[in-house]
């Protein structure tokens, strides 16, 4: 295991797809590593995926942000509920397209979308394995 404990996945664990991390890492210098992280939790906590939601609830905890009620920018807030939208009800995400594509580039929206679509498939296979 690197980086991490046997409870706890090491920043490069998370995912078992590389292309995940690789997102991550190409996210966070536009959004920030905050903003990146309370996307994810939104996803994996929405999604029911405990491995991945518990990683980003300690990872956030540690810099001081209460995951249960972060204080959140309007940027933040956008990405937070949109990635609740997309693992909840991706069919939904049609009503909140304007605010997205006013928020994002067409390139910071595909990266987002590709992250969001791997970070779903981390919890199903978290959940499965």
């Amino acid at each position: 295991m690197t980086n991490g404990t046997p409870n706890q996945p090491g920043r490069d664990e998370v995912s078992p797809f590389e292309a995940w991390q690789r997102l991550r890492d190409e996210l966070a210098p536009f959004l920030g590593e905050r903003a990146v992280s309370l996307f994810a939790f939104s996803i994996f906590d929405e999604v029911d995926g405990f491995e991945g939601a518990a990683y980003f609830r300690a990872e956030l905890a540690a810099t001081g942000n209460d995951v249960d009620h972060p204080q959140v920018t309007e940027t933040e807030r956008l990405l937070i509920d949109w990635g609740r939208l997309v693992a909840s009800d991706p069919s939904s995400v049609e009503d909140r397209r304007a605010e997205f594509e006013r928020a994002f580039n067409p390139t910071l929206r595909r990266l987002l979308i590709e992250f969001a679509a791997l970070t779903i498939a981390t919890a199903i296979v978290e959940t499965v394995s």
